[in-house]
């Protein structure tokens, strides 16, 4: 009897890299989670950390050709294309600020998000692993349960530099629990993506922070009618998005005599409405091409402009970069939404994970309007590992059921993942062991 033992060859190159890709996929979607509680700088410090072992993985494989590839397809799509103009506008408005310096810093944190996404996007795998992808699910967890266990201990105040370090955990928390929801409904564990929300919906109830609670539910709202009628829920993201920034001074002016009437006289909202009203009517040929990048903090604190303005996207849009980065900034807005309507019609992995993307988009938006810190460099940078994510989770849906060995298709050959060489004829292949006997 002849016996044949088949080994693999070992490669310790192919061995290291996917050690540090889990590395790097780990520090981004299960350390950084959890650290923002405990640290203003977390998020700037881990996310490049991350990103890094990614691309060493990528570069120790084999060459890195992906990033052209990446940056090539963003400019072709409508949405990549607003998104380099809305880009460009905002470095060309730098010429009119009143402070070039904070205003070139401005724009150089956005830009190094948006590269760091990329470079995070262009050097994963075409087929990420499952056991990487799972560590999504457990990073969220973490960080919910690190949350509620620093609320019931009284801990939150003591480990904290400072009241807003906990909410900004909160707010990634908010955004992070869609890529983990979305990779464990496409794998078809629903118990465990329900748990996963309750626990986070929990957490976000119990810590009584307003603007990641508001960020979350809109988005579970989100999910919930994309999942049942996903052309709907595009819609409603990519016109709902589009259209309110593009309208929101017209609904300051509309809403402001009902906010008067309606609300008291202390309450913020109806003041940041009152004051966006009042700069419109006194001085609308400003909103045209803007004050330039990062004069909204220079001008509340001069007195140039109410304290009580708003904090969030849509006036920072209008204010800094006028009509013309509204128009730009909405159609990135739409043109991103949209592109998950394709998917929806694509393959039934990709199709799986639409509602999880949309309700990323809409608690994205959301938290913008609320003011949850737009243009500071954590946010943008949490915003790119979410995008990474969403990578990953997506170039895991190579495979999504096994295949049955009695299963063939129309052509006559087995279903499933096919052998990538050559094969040979099972007449021409030698017997060995008792066949060869007989």
């Amino acid at each position: 009897m002849v016996t044949r033992h088949h080994t693999t060859p070992l490669d310790p190159a192919a061995d290291a890299a996917a050690l540090l890709r889990r590395l790097g996929f780990a520090i981004l979607v299960v350390l950084l989670p959890s650290a923002t509680f405990l640290s203003r700088r977390a998020t700037v410090i881990l996310a490049p950390v991350g990103v890094s072992l990614l691309i060493l993985s990528s570069v120790i494989e084999a060459p890195p050709r992906g990033f052209v590839r990446v940056l090539t397809a963003i400019a072709r799509h409508p949405a990549g294309m607003a998104g380099i103009l809305f880009v460009g506008w905002a470095a060309l408005s730098i010429i009119w600020a009143p402070d070039r310096g904070e205003a070139g810093d401005k724009l150089f944190n956005a830009v190094q998000a948006i590269v760091l996404g990329v470079l995070g996007v262009s050097t994963l795998p075409d087929r990420v692993r499952a056991s990487n992808l799972y560590l999504t699910g457990i990073g969220v967890a973490l960080a919910a349960l690190l949350a509620l266990a620093l609320i019931v201990t009284g801990a939150r105040e003591t480990l904290t530099d400072e009241a807003a370090i906990f909410e900004r955990g909160l707010t990634g928390l908010a955004l992070m629990v869609w890529p983990a929801l979305a990779w464990l409904e496409s794998r078809g564990r629903r118990g465990l993506a329900a748990a996963l929300v309750l626990v986070t919906a929990v957490t976000l109830v119990m810590a009584r922070a307003v603007v990641p609670l508001i960020g979350f539910a809109v988005a579970a709202a989100v999910y919930g009618l994309t999942w049942w009628r996903p052309a709907a829920g595009n819609r409603v993201a990519a016109w709902g998005s589009a259209g309110f920034l593009l309208v929101a001074p017209l609904l300051a002016v509309l809403i402001s005599p009902a906010a008067t009437r309606l609300l008291a006289e202390e309450n913020t909202v109806r003041a940041a409405i009152a004051a966006w009203h009042t700069l419109v009517l006194t001085a609308p040929d400003s909103f045209l091409i803007g004050h330039g990048l990062d004069t909204v903090l220079p001008a509340r604190l001069s007195g140039a402009v109410p304290v009580s303005t708003p904090h969030g996207l849509p006036f920072e849009i209008w204010f800094e970069l006028g009509a013309v980065g509204a128009v730009l900034a909405s159609l990135t807005l739409y043109f991103v939404a949209r592109r998950f309507d394709a998917m929806a019609s694509g393959p039934a992995g990709s199709a799986q994970l639409v509602p999880g993307l949309t309700a990323a988009f809409a608690a994205a938006f959301t938290l913008a309007v609320l003011g949850a810190g737009v243009a500071f460099p954590w946010r943008m940078m949490t915003l790119a590992v979410v995008v990474i994510a969403f990578a990953a989770v997506t170039r895991g849906q190579f495979r999504t059921r096994r295949p049955k060995a009695n299963e063939r298709p129309a052509n006559g050959r087995p279903s499933g993942d096919r052998p990538s060489g050559p094969q040979t004829p099972a007449a021409a292949r030698p017997r060995t062991g008792n066949a060869a006997a007989r």
